[in-house]
């Protein structure tokens, strides 16, 4: 299902506004006949738009294009009456279909939790609440329409925040933007739990037993946290041997991971107890007993085949 903007001034007629989904829809297959043939439904009243039977390529080039709002599955492909008035609801909540297969490379992007700080005064309604997140999303991407593609849900009413599909390096972005209090993955993406309730408190409460160890393995950490800041975020719970993040050798940056090494096991174990979905610069870290052989780990971008 196509949503469209409406006509400019002019084309009135039925005839007349199908043609413009036509030509519309040409723009992607190269051929009026071709276009026609696809097009299997079409509203030319209140709401515009079209039902048409293309592939996922042609589908993500036609929501590309001026005048298209949105491209989604036929929610009601063997319903006679297709509802476009619902359906443009949706796509107010900035183009779930679509999102951010427009805007990276394939297989560069994951699905992130984003927590806001409470809004000011005078975002009230959930489309204020849509715009003031797209907003933020913006100031990282750059433009509002990428911003609205990349989002995908959101809460708005007690916990404030947005579900959006970015790469590494715009989600690391995205956590240093003022009101951002944090960037994390989204491990609830095909569920319908809450994706906004506090799940660290499982994963703290869990680790209630003493652990027989002095070492510990930290992941989830940003880009830009250094050993002085992981240090001062661990220190207080006992004297400590060693801190070192892992640098990745050819880029020389962080792999997003690090050990944490005290002098006792009651300083590890504590550590391990408080620290685990702490956030830090703003990712939430997990924190774990060091293994021999820590599983390889990394949170750099993916590089792309030449």
């Amino acid at each position: 299902m196509v949503l469209m903007e409406s006509p400019q001034q002019g084309v009135n007629s039925k005839p007349e506004i199908i043609d413009y989904y036509v030509k519309t829809l040409e723009r992607v297959l190269g051929s009026e006949k071709d276009a026609q043939m696809c097009i299997y439904d079409a509203s030319c009243d209140t709401h515009y738009g079209f039902c048409c039977d293309i592939d996922k390529e042609a589908s993500r080039e036609l929501a590309s294009l001026p005048g298209v709002l949105s491209v989604m599955p036929d929610p009601d492909y063997n319903s006679r009456e297709k509802d476009y008035a619902s359906n443009i609801q949706s796509s107010n909540l900035s183009h779930l279909q679509i999102r951010s297969t427009l805007l990276f490379p394939a297989g560069t992007t994951r699905h992130w939790l984003v927590r806001i700080d409470k809004p000011g005064v005078g975002v009230v309604t959930k489309a204020q609440m849509v715009d003031y997140y797209a907003e933020i999303l913006t100031k990282v991407l750059g433009n509002e329409k990428d911003a609205q593609m990349c989002i995908y849900h959101i809460s708005w009413r007690s916990n404030f925040g947005f579900c959006c599909e970015l790469d590494e390096e715009c989600a690391q972005e995205l956590a240093g933007v003022p009101g951002v209090l944090s960037v994390q993955p989204d491990k609830n993406y095909d569920s319908e739990n809450n994706y906004y309730e506090d799940r660290s408190a499982s994963s703290e409460a869990s680790q209630t037993t003493p652990v027989k160890t002095k070492k510990l393995f930290v992941t989830g950490l940003s880009f830009y946290t250094s050993e002085k800041t992981l240090r001062a975020a661990f220190e207080s719970f006992g004297e400590l041997v060693e801190v070192k993040i892992i640098m990745d050798k050819i880029s020389k940056r962080s792999k997003g991971y690090a050990f944490v090494e005290y002098t006792t096991e009651e300083a590890a174990s504590a550590a391990l107890k408080e620290m685990n979905g702490k956030i830090i610069n703003g990712w939430m870290i997990v924190v774990d007993v060091a293994k021999a052989n820590p599983p390889k780990y990394s949170r750099g971008r993916p590089r792309m085949a030449a």
